[in-house]
């Protein structure tokens, strides 16, 4: 029979040195963690589904209202309302504007947008806005985070499947699992290296789809502007990546992408006069349609139904979702127009001086003009829907609008 081993002193100290190193690890990453920093009140309920109208308001009478310098436009998912401001996020009832549940860290947002179920957050760290977490909006419970390396300030926004995270030297989309599908630009750490280093290039405006991103840059290699169009390939591989020079375009210019298809891509260019050219996925132009005057420097796009609508500062150009050719404009009348399309009841609405102006999505037919009185404020105001209920986002403010009783 074999003899027991037998344990030392010195077995005993060096196994209880190596509990108390493993303990201290454990503590020192938990404590520099962003779950520590980090307080979640979920809901007390899952949100109820909340269906569509099936017809127009015949007025409308404000609601609450609530304060989100974080959102660029109103955030809406499963029937909830996302605000933010500060350092938290909050799901709110889109009729009464109560709280459901807010999730909070222990720093400033970076900015806040949605995909599918999700309330997706950007805070800010040592490396940019760079952490990630998101919240089921339906239920206020955590979902998938991510980290990375980002600028010090960053534009999100989302085709309600994918999220761009856009900053002036580098650009990422991320899935719903916050998986990244694409990067470019000045990244930490390619997909798949080695590859030639990047020359040093400063991006002006980029938009995005599922399928890829576009991007407006301008490069210490070239003078002038370029578009670059970039296809999401499979994972770890490095995009695909087109060019299309724009000669004469300058970095003050204006010029701005507004919307992806899968296979096209829109830009508002300012030369040799106003217009929205459409280009392919190789980069050729295919069309270009004038408008009838330049835009202001707020141009905000939406995308209501199957159509894009681009408020240029006192009027819409109406764009066709899928093929991104032009349809109409919607000029100021009797109302100037203060921001881009939203739908309900299948109908455009748009808000307009003194009201919201609703139109046939087919031609841009004006129908009638329900009142809202908003006071002094100005565009762009960026409307959305749920059900019966119209929220706009006035600046740094939600407004949430539905029929008088």
């Amino acid at each position: 029979m074999v003899k027991p081993e037998r344990r030392t002193k010195g077995d005993i100290l060096a196994a209880t040195s190596i509990a108390v190193l493993i303990a201290a690890a454990t503590t020192l990453i938990w404590w520099n963690s962003g779950v520590r920093t980090t307080v979640i009140r979920p809901a007390a309920t899952p949100a109820p589904t909340i269906s569509s109208a099936r017809s127009v308001p015949a007025d409308l009478r404000q609601l609450w209202t609530a304060r989100s310098p974080r959102t660029a436009a109103p955030v809406i998912t499963t029937s909830t309302v996302i605000t933010a401001d500060g350092r938290e996020m909050v799901g709110r009832d889109p009729v009464t504007g109560q709280q459901r549940w807010s999730f909070m860290r222990d720093r400033d947002l970076c900015g806040v947008t949605w995909v599918y179920d999700l309330a997706v957050g950007v805070y800010p760290d040592s490396r940019g806005c760079g952490q990630v977490s998101t919240v089921e909006a339906r239920t206020g419970t955590r979902g998938p985070t991510r980290s990375s390396y980002a600028d010090k300030q960053v534009t999100l926004s989302t085709d309600g499947t994918t999220v761009l995270s856009a900053g002036r030297t580098r650009i990422e989309m991320w899935r719903s699992d916050m998986v990244r599908t694409l990067a470019y630009g000045d990244t930490d750490a390619p997909i798949n290296p080695p590859v030639p280093p990047r020359p040093p290039c400063q991006f002006l405006s980029s938009a995005a789809s599922s399928s890829g991103a576009a991007v407006l840059e301008t490069c210490a290699s070239f003078p002038g502007v370029r578009l670059t169009l970039l296809k999401v390939a499979k994972e770890d591989v490095e995009p695909e990546v087109k060019f299309a020079q724009e000669p004469g375009l300058t970095a003050d210019s204006g010029a701005k992408v507004l919307a992806l298809s899968d296979l096209r891509t829109a830009v508002y260019l300012p030369i040799p006069q106003p217009r929205v050219a459409v280009y392919d996925e190789s980069g050729q132009e295919l069309s270009s349609s004038l408008l009838t005057t330049k835009p202001g420097p707020n141009i905000t796009v939406t995308h209501p139904g199957d159509l894009i609508t681009v408020w240029t500062g006192d009027s819409v150009a109406v764009l066709d979702g899928s093929t991104l050719s032009f349809r109409y404009t919607i000029a100021p009348g009797s109302a100037v127009p203060l921001g881009p399309g939203a739908m309900i009841a299948d109908r455009l609405i748009i808000p307009v001086t003194g009201g919201i102006a609703v139109y046939t999505p087919e031609d841009g037919n004006l129908e009638r003009v329900i009142p809202v009185d908003r006071g002094n404020v100005t565009g762009p105001i960026v409307p959305n829907v749920v059900g019966t209920t119209i929220i706009e986002q006035r600046g740094d403010t939600i407004v949430a609008l539905g029929a008088a009783p």
